[in-house]
């Protein structure tokens, strides 16, 4: 709301991030007409909210609800281990790098502290990994990131050591 008369006021504002733009003087039924378009807007985009499921191999990661399943498993995770799994299960088969994983979970973009995110894959590792201290599915490729292995019948005949070697030869 403004009592700005300059069409350039209302044109900085709109570009700066508003949703609406109001000049004074105005009938508080426009105002209400205005809140009402925008609680339906709101509505409509709940509605249409895409799929926040995500399969890759037997892992289902349910971002909204913070929930991995996997071979018929519930586990509940953390809001931070959730949006690393999606991130990890969007980009399954290619490797996150430190920089990508914070800047998709904390909303920066520096290499963030490693020790951090280490703890973060171990925890999500005891919730998903048949054995965690040999993990099959979120994989370490020294010095370069992380990646979520796509298991499929063909994948079985090679070990994760296999895949990492693999992995660190692409990205090197």
């Amino acid at each position: 709301m403004t009592d700005g008369k300059d069409v350039q006021d209302e044109v900085r504002c709109l570009e700066s991030g508003a949703d609406d733009y109001l000049r004074k003087p105005f009938f508080p039924s426009q105002l209400i007409a205005r809140i009402h378009a925008l609680s339906r807007r709101g509505r409509s985009t709940l509605t249409q909210r895409p799929s926040s499921i995500i399969t890759v191999g037997p892992i289902c990661v349910d971002s909204l609800h913070n929930e991995v399943i996997i071979d018929g498993k519930i586990a509940r995770m953390t809001p931070t281990e959730s949006k690393l799994l999606h991130l990890l299960a969007i980009n399954a088969n290619n490797v996150c790098t430190a920089n990508q994983i914070v800047s998709h979970i904390w909303g920066f973009g520096n290499d963030g502290d490693t020790s951090l995110i280490k703890a973060h894959i171990r925890h999500l590792r005891q919730k998903i990994e048949p054995d965690p201290g040999k993990p099959t599915y979120i994989l370490t490729v020294p010095g370069v990131g992380y990646t979520l292995i796509r298991h499929s019948s063909e994948d079985e005949k090679f070990s994760a050591k296999e895949v990492v070697r693999t992995l660190r030869a692409i990205c090197i």
